[in-house]
């Protein structure tokens, strides 16, 4: 995320472009340190997607998140992890490519986000 973020500030387009980031219940300490206004420690990772989750995310990562997220360019979106799964079994029909549950938090808010991704 940090990459991405940094990316986007490279180039010129962090003042207007969004950035979802997707978590899985049980592995969003991102979306809790957000909603918390407070870089938060998970008690642990209880969600499916075991592989790319942190009990807390960076300090360095949480404060840009913080500074575009008062603008609305970070959106913090949280599946469950029935959401995920589902997500990666879909995206494996439509594919042929079958990814980890962690990617499923990411595919899920395509499939299912909605209102997020407009």
């Amino acid at each position: 995320l940090a990459g991405i973020l940094q990316g986007l500030s490279e180039v010129g387009w962090s003042d207007h472009v969004p950035v979802i980031a997707a978590e899985t219940e049980g592995a969003d300490c991102l979306a809790t340190s957000i909603d918390q206004g407070e870089v938060v420690t998970l008690p642990g990772i209880t969600s499916v997607a075991k592989s790319l989750g942190a009990a807390s995310p960076s300090p360095a990562v949480f404060a840009m998140c913080q500074a575009r997220q008062a603008a609305g360019l970070v959106r913090c979106w949280r599946a469950t992890d029935r959401q995920a799964v589902e997500a990666c079994m879909r995206f494996a029909d439509d594919h042929r490519l079958l990814v980890e549950p962690a990617c499923g938090a990411a595919l899920a808010a395509v499939y299912t986000g909605g209102s997020l991704l407009a």
